[in-house]
C-alpha cells in the first residue's frame, strides 16, 4: 500500500462540499409561484349573477355547512336532518329553506368533473371506491345525482322514495369550493 499514491480529502474541502449540498437542498424547498385562474365577478366563467341569485335569494332559513373531508359521510346526514327538521317539525315550506355547503380541502374533489377524476385517478389517490364497481372511482359520484328531482315537497318524512335530502324538493342548494 505504501507504493500507491493516495489523495486525501481535506476537512476544509469536505465542509465546503457539504455546505454546498445543504444550501442546494434549502434552495430547492423555497416556495414556487403558483399559477391559477384569477376569477373575478365580472368574468363570464364565474357566472356571478347565477351564483348571486342562488345565495342571496329571500329565504326564511339558510343553513351553511363546512365540508372539509370528502371521506366524511356525516355531512349528508347533517344536511338531511337540518332540512327535514325545519320542513317537517317546524312546518317551514321547502322553498323557504336554503342550504349552502362550503367544500374545502379534500372535499373540493366533489366539485371536479369526471374527466379530472379519470385523468388524475382521484379515487385511487384519495381511497374513494365507486359504489357501482367496487374499484377506485374514476368518476365523480357527487357531481350529478342519479335521482330525479322531486316535482313537489314530500308530504311525509318516512316516504322511502324521497331522495336525501328529503325536503330539497323546491329549495336551492349551493355547493361552493374554496
Amino acid at each position: 500500500m505504501s507504493g500507491l499514491s493516495r489523495k486525501r480529502l481535506s476537512r476544509r474541502a469536505a465542509l465546503r462540499a457539504s455546505g454546498a449540498v445543504a444550501a442546494g437542498a434549502v434552495v430547492s424547498q423555497f416556495p414556487r409561484v403558483a399559477h391559477a385562474h384569477d376569477l373575478r365577478p365580472t368574468d363570464p366563467v364565474y357566472q356571478f349573477d347565477q351564483y348571486e341569485s342562488i345565495v342571496n335569494r329571500d329565504v326564511t332559513i339558510r343553513q351553511v355547512y363546512e365540508w372539509p373531508n370528502i371521506n366524511n359521510p356525516i355531512i349528508y346526514g347533517n344536511i338531511s336532518n337540518g332540512l327535514n327538521g325545519f320542513h317537517f317539525s317546524y312546518d317551514v315550506p321547502a322553498d323557504r329553506i336554503q342550504v349552502v355547503v362550503q367544500a374545502f380541502a379534500s372535499a373540493n374533489l366533489a366539485m371536479y368533473d369526471d374527466e379530472a377524476w379519470a385523468k388524475y385517478r382521484l379515487g385511487e389517490v384519495f381511497k374513494i371506491q365507486d359504489p357501482g364497481t367496487g374499484q377506485p372511482a374514476t368518476r365523480n359520484q357527487w357531481f350529478a345525482s342519479k335521482n330525479p328531482a322531486p316535482t313537489q315537497p314530500p308530504a311525509d318524512r318516512a316516504d322511502p322514495s324521497i331522495p336525501i335530502p328529503a325536503s330539497k324538493a323546491s329549495s336551492d342548494a349551493a355547493f361552493c369550493s374554496s
